[in-house]
């Protein structure tokens, strides 16, 4: 006894949902993969603050010896040695703060570049995670289409599988 033989839209769903399946693991796994980078960047750039703010007390730290010396050397006129030495000191002091200065700005830019691929990835990871979700709609919408034998359903799966693949093409090749 032959079988009834089936629309082939019916066939189509079936094969939409199989490369649907096949889209929505491949961005779940780019989405992650993005999700763990933005981890790593974000470490990175607490990193580089922490290494900004140890700077930032080096600075300061220098500073207040400066200033103090500053005021030593004025309360101490009387000897004649001793202003040389702290004006040396002082200069010491003040070349290594602008050192610190320097340091300081070179941390700043690599810890705002930080932020930015974090920023970047963390887009990335959401839109991903978005195609995901409308590949898991356009999974469902097909299978209820198949079931139902409702062929504007699959129709509708291949729109939200095209809408899903926008951004997993974008987020892949971009």
């Amino acid at each position: 006894m032959a079988e009834p033989q089936q629309p082939t839209w019916l066939k189509l769903a079936v094969l939409t949902v199989i490369v649907l399946a096949a889209a929505a693991g491949i961005s779940a796994f780019k989405s992650s993969d993005y999700a763990t980078r933005v981890q790593i960047f974000a470490a990175r750039e607490a990193q580089q603050w922490q290494d900004y703010q140890v700077v930032s007390l080096k600075k300061d730290n220098f500073s207040l010896h400066r200033d103090i010396l500053a005021s030593l050397g004025l309360a101490e006129g009387k000897a004649a040695k001793a202003p040389k030495t702290a004006a040396a000191r002082i200069k010491t002091y003040e070349e290594e703060m602008g050192r610190l200065n320097q340091e300081r700005d070179q941390i700043k830019k690599v810890a705002q570049s930080l932020a930015a691929q974090e920023e970047e990835l963390t887009r990335k990871a959401g839109e991903l995670g978005l195609a995901v979700i409308l590949f898991q709609l356009g999974i469902m919408t097909s299978a209820a289409g198949a079931l139902s034998r409702k062929k504007i359903l699959w129709l509708l799966s291949l729109a939200l599988g095209v809408w899903g693949l926008v951004y997993l093409v974008k987020n892949l090749v971009l």
